[in-house]
């Protein structure tokens, strides 16, 4: 009979220190969370692309009319292929599209605000004023 007692209390050091094992384990050490970790810290390098880069997007002329404080500005959006039905849907979020020639759109009445976000997006290159007409 002894040796039966100490057999249980044998397995249930066992088991409390298994249980310790477990509880030790920190929350940076779980597979779901380093997951969870690295799509974070891709989504916000990709945010963060968009926010360093889209200064260089901006023309020079169109910077002068977003910080002369217009209302709403007329503006041509280049990108590096022709936009498809999901890049004119974000331009018509944006303005009225009067045109696409190649990979240039011209979208009017476009917002400062506007302007900004869509110099955000990594397909495009470049963004400038559109002629008047």
């Amino acid at each position: 009979m002894g040796s039966r007692m100490e057999a249980d209390v044998e397995q249930g050091s066992q088991k409390e220190s298994v249980d310790r094992a477990l509880r030790r384990r920190r929350w940076y050490n779980r597979r779901d969370m380093r997951f969870f970790i690295v799509v974070a810290a891709l989504v916000g390098l990709y945010i963060g692309y968009g926010y360093v880069s889209a200064s260089d997007r901006i023309t020079p002329e169109l910077a002068q009319e977003l910080a002369s404080g217009a209302d709403r500005i007329n503006i041509r959006i280049t990108t590096e292929f022709p936009p498809e039905e999901f890049h004119m849907g974000i331009y018509q979020d944006a303005g009225s599209i009067r045109g696409t020639e190649g990979t240039t759109t011209t979208v009017f009445r476009v917002k400062p605000e506007d302007v900004r976000r869509i110099s955000r997006y990594y397909w495009v290159s470049k963004l400038e004023l559109a002629p008047a007409q």
